[in-house]
């Protein structure tokens, strides 16, 4: 029996990031068909509707209510608050939802949705599609093959540029688009969760040295302990002038280093390891490198590195990032802000 559209997706938004979901279910035609799309936006949602030749809907309800029995996947791609009742709602309708970043400000309310998921026996999974960075897989194997050692330190610096035009929108409103870390930082400090565990917040402090007029921080930093014992670090800022500078993860261990960088954390910047044997190994792992993929692009300023294709790749191969897999990074930056060293 030919597996050819068995997810009919409706999808809520049609903003930016709409084109990345659109190539993936097109890449993957096999297993998706898109059945609906839905926006508040009625200019946007006509354009988009006409060309994809399927019906729009102004409110998420409505479609959920009209495409019942015929759309059975939702992808969440509206403003980051709305994501936990859209993803609610359109589970209780009956469909598995994916979810894009972030799946909401907290882990509890995140645990909601998988729970709600479990009970309608549909699956709820999560876009952080930084883990398909091909890097980020040579990384994994340098863990768990154990080349570095005992790890000593890990550390994130992601120094990128967003124009001050990037918060003439609901980012801008922290209730709507959360901080910084939230909107901007999270891909990456979910990498290092997800590699390394979900690190305890020793101190943390954010300013503001851009964007002062935005009623939250451009800038973090943050001092962490990991469990495994090792030490870490975190900087992340959307203050770099005239581009983003770097996105670089940092590991120190027993037996060696490695260090993943470039503009959105696609190329391996160094690694040296302690003996020939591990340098050996390395060179085995390393070969596993493919050409990286170029960074989203916003006009007046650059994202992560795509990848939606292999998110939704995956989760019809049945190996999809679970929203539950995915709470870490919630958690994380939870505890980022919840010890913030207080200023005068």
């Amino acid at each position: 029996m030919s597996k050819k559209g068995r997810y009919k997706v409706g999808i809520i938004g049609c903003g930016a990031i709409l084109p990345r979901h659109l190539e993936a279910i097109n890449e993957c035609s096999e297993d998706y068909e898109l059945v609906a799309l839905c926006d508040n936006n009625k200019k946007r949602l006509d354009l988009n509707s006409k060309e994809f030749n399927v019906p729009g809907f102004l409110d998420y309800k409505d479609m959920l209510k009209e495409m019942k029995g015929s759309m059975n996947f939702v992808s969440v791609c509206t403003p980051n608050s709305l994501h936990y009742q859209q993803a609610i709602d359109s589970i209780r309708s009956g469909c598995h939802v994916l979810v894009e970043k972030p799946i909401d400000f907290t882990s509890r309310r995140a645990f909601e949705i998988v729970n709600e998921a479990k009970k309608h026996n549909v699956e709820s999974y999560a876009v952080l599609q930084v883990r398909y960075n091909n890097v980020v897989e040579v990384l994994e194997r340098v863990v768990d093959q154990k080349l570095l050692g005992t790890i000593r330190s890990v550390s994130l610096i992601q120094r990128w540029q967003r124009p001050h035009e990037y918060f003439e929108s609901w980012r801008a409103d922290k209730e709507i688009g959360g901080r910084t870390l939230y909107e901007v930082g999270i891909h990456y400090v979910d990498i290092m969760q997800w590699v390394f565990g979900v690190p305890k917040v020793i101190a943390s402090a954010s300013f503001s040295n851009k964007h002062k007029h935005v009623s939250f921080e451009d800038t973090v930093f943050a001092i962490l302990e990991f469990p495994d014992g090792a030490s870490g670090s975190l900087e992340v800022t959307i203050a770099s002038e005239p581009s983003n500078l770097e996105c670089s993860l940092s590991i120190m261990g027993s037996l060696g280093y490695i260090k993943l960088g470039g503009r959105a954390l696609d190329t391996i910047e160094q690694a040296s390891f302690l003996s020939e044997s591990l340098n050996r190994k390395w060179d085995k792992i390393s070969r596993v490198q493919k050409p990286t993929i170029e960074a989203n692009s916003y006009g007046l300023y650059r994202g992560s590195c795509p990848n939606h294709s292999m998110v939704y790749k995956n989760i019809a191969l049945g190996e999809g990032i679970l929203l539950k897999e995915a709470i870490g990074s919630i958690k994380f930056i939870e505890e980022i802000y919840k010890n913030e060293i207080q200023g005068p």
